[in-house]
């Protein structure tokens, strides 16, 4: 790179001079926006660096108030091969697109002005990418304080390698940052690449894209890069809730996947099995977020997108019923069910499993199973005054919907094995939890020990046990015990006798 002499307008700042130095290896886009509070330390672990000698700076000042423009101003009048630059308020994207016009070396990396480059780490990802002559290198990156670990961190565990598709990592795709990264620039001017402007979610059409285009990418388990999450929620990325926030990922992830069409089906599977992960956690906080007409949109815009992801991809990232229910309704467009996720279908039962019986079941397949399941005794004893043994309970079923007063027709007890089974009566009901109550006639009792089930048993006759315990103990079945005139009735925990009944 030729020197330019002092006062060339392009650094913003008459009088600073520019020192000459080779073609970096390295160029660092440093994007500043009101972070004097951490700047000085983003800037100190950059220059903790061994590669420093090596490195082009390119810092972007995007209309900072607080004085960090002067804290970078004095960095680039003191430290080596640095370049300032300042522009009106534009977001981070902007700042980052002006930062990768200006830098001159081989490859490209990213540090936000409130985060640190781990001890050597920016040294360990340049030296991987001149080892491996790699397109991308991608290390760990850790969040201060601490987060919890996330998926894309099984792809570097196994420690330093080298993959040429994403198809050969596919966990990968689901970290878009760009900091924990370096880039050849030879690739992102060849692909385009550019950080999206005016919106959250920058690093994502940058990213992905690269990784998608590189022919070699190294990945290592080495600690490259700390991000911070701050303690004044000044962060971009402190408010993903906000209905704003919603809307620009949502069409973020459009642009993405609407990109696809040429990538092999392995690459394709990868990126779409992130962006409905991902767009799965949007909808449950649109869901919230968002007023009636805004959700509508959404869940309409949902439904498009949702055409390039099949149910079977996004069911890995659904635990539960409501979840469940919650991205059939992004599939089928209807604000109504993503807002509310509830259903008072009958029960199906398909190898042991329970789903909600509804025409779709066959399209959507385990989103609609119903888990977790459970039900538990509240009690047994003498009902009224006639000859009969009442058992009451209720049912943990998120996303189930049950109506106080009717009989259902597909969950039994059963006491011993078929010995005797009857219908539950639901007593009272909210979404996802039901009391149910069950009477029998002390006559029906069969004499002895008989443990207490109950049963989901659909319109096929199919049929599995569901787990019941009591309230006590959410590990102990119930056993009823009959004296053989049938007119004591002990419910048994274990081996422990608990309550006793008289009948008649």
């Amino acid at each position: 790179m030729t020197a330019r002499p002092a006062g060339v307008p392009e650094t913003g700042l008459p009088g600073i001079t520019v020192p000459e130095i080779t073609v970096p290896e390295i160029t660092v886009i440093v994007p500043v926006h009101d972070t004097a509070r951490w700047l000085p330390d983003a800037l100190a672990s950059l220059d903790a660096q061994e590669c420093r000698d090596r490195v082009e700076v390119v810092i972007v000042d995007d209309g900072s108030t607080d004085g960090s423009g002067e804290i970078a101003e004095a960095y680039a009048r003191t430290r080596p091969s640095v370049r300032l630059v300042r522009q009106e308020n534009a977001g981070l994207g902007a700042a980052r697109n002006r930062g990768v016009g200006l830098a001159s070396g081989r490859y490209l990396a990213f540090l936000d002005s409130d985060d640190l480059y781990a001890d050597g780490g920016l040294d360990a990802l340049l030296r991987a990418a001149v080892r491996y002559d790699a397109d991308v290198v991608i290390g760990d990156m850790r969040g201060m304080p601490p987060r919890s670990s996330p998926a894309w961190r099984r792809e570097l565990v196994v420690g330093e390698r080298v993959v040429g598709s994403v198809a050969e990592a596919p966990d990968i795709v689901g970290n878009p940052s760009a900091c924990n990264k370096i880039f050849r620039r030879e690739l992102v001017a060849a692909t385009g690449a550019r950080f999206s402007e005016g919106t959250a979610f920058e690093d994502v059409l940058f990213t992905l894209p690269l990784l998608l285009g590189a022919r070699r990418t190294v990945l290592t388990d080495r600690l490259c890069y700390r991000y911070r999450t701050r303690d004044d929620g000044s962060s971009i990325m402190d408010s993903p809730g906000r209905s704003d926030r919603i809307m620009q990922h949502l069409a973020v992830v459009e642009r993405l996947v609407g990109g696809l069409s040429d990538q092999p089906p392995a690459v394709h599977r990868a990126v779409v099995r992130w962006a409905g992960c991902m767009q799965l956690h949007y909808t449950r906080r649109a869901a919230s977020a968002l007023g009636d007409e805004e959700l509508a949109g959404f869940a309409y815009r949902m439904s498009i997108l949702l055409k390039e992801i099949a149910p079977e991809v996004v069911a890995e990232f659904v635990t539960g019923l409501g979840g469940g229910l919650r991205t059939v309704g992004a599939y089928r467009g209807d604000p109504e069910l993503i807002r509310k996720p509830v259903s008072s279908a009958a029960l199906r039962v398909l190898s042991g499993r329970v789903y909600l019986d509804v025409p779709e079941l066959d399209r959507f397949g385990d989103l609609l199973m119903v888990r977790p399941l459970s039900a538990v005794v509240s009690r047994i004893g003498a009902a009224g005054e006639g000859a009969l043994i009442r058992v009451d309970g209720h049912v943990n079923a998120p996303g189930l919907l049950a109506v106080p007063g009717e009989v259902r027709h597909d969950l039994l007890l059963e006491l011993g094995d078929t010995v005797l089974r009857r219908r539950i009566r639901i007593t009272r009901a909210k979404p996802g939890r039901f009391a149910w109550s069950c009477d029998i006639a002390g006559d029906d009792l069969p004499p002895g020990d008989s443990v207490l089930r109950l049963i989901a048993r659909d319109r096929f006759g199919s049929e599995t046990a569901i787990p019941l315990a009591v309230a006590e103990n959410a590990t102990a079945s119930v056993t009823l015990s009959v004296a053989a005139d049938r007119g004591t009735v002990f419910r048994r925990l274990g081996t422990a006798m608990r309550k006793r009944a008289r009948l008649g």
